[in-house]
């Protein structure tokens, strides 16, 4: 009886060491199947989310910043209804605008380096084209119209502004 009393006693420790490595292994388990859940979940979820660039985007204004966050453009709709572009060099003087008012009526103007504006193009109520040339006083100095009646004119300006010359 003592043999296999020792026997046994062998048995169960050789036993209780297979436990053991057993419970070990089985959180090792656990711990691999719980980080392996987590991975899925979040590719799961991250391939819900779309990176796709939506068709339309809604604003009022839209501001135009540089690298260093200094405003360059803008585009927007003012509360008369105007739609306006506006572009600004790296001093933050105007440079062009692009505009239709609230009437349809478009323009364009482009600006000088001082920010004083020198050509002017627009479009009449009527449709009538016309086109402006300002001196760096700022006052007109030529114009080129088809005015209403359809007859093309021309017409040059003192630096004072005060008509020059003109046609018809």
């Amino acid at each position: 009886m003592d043999q296999s009393t020792g026997e046994l006693i062998g048995r169960l420790s050789r036993l209780e060491m297979q436990q053991a490595r057993l419970q070990r292994s089985n959180k090792h388990l656990r711990i691999a199947t719980g980080a392996l859940m987590l991975i899925c979940g979040a590719l799961f979820t991250m391939a819900q989310t779309s990176s796709a660039v939506p068709e339309t985007l809604e604003a009022q204004q839209f501001l135009l910043r540089d690298s260093a966050g200094k405003l360059r453009g803008a585009m927007g709709v003012t509360s008369d209804g105007a739609v306006g572009l506006n572009f600004e060099d790296a001093s933050g003087r105007t440079r062009l605008t692009l505009d239709l008012s609230s009437t349809g009526v478009p323009g364009l103007d482009l600006y000088d380096q001082d920010g004083k504006l020198r050509s002017t193009m627009a479009l009449g109520s009527a449709g009538e084209p016309g086109f402006g040339l300002y001196g760096s006083n700022g006052h007109l100095r030529t114009s080129l119209d088809v005015p209403a009646a359809k007859i093309p004119g021309l017409a040059f300006y003192h630096e004072d502004g005060k008509p020059a010359w003109g046609v018809p």
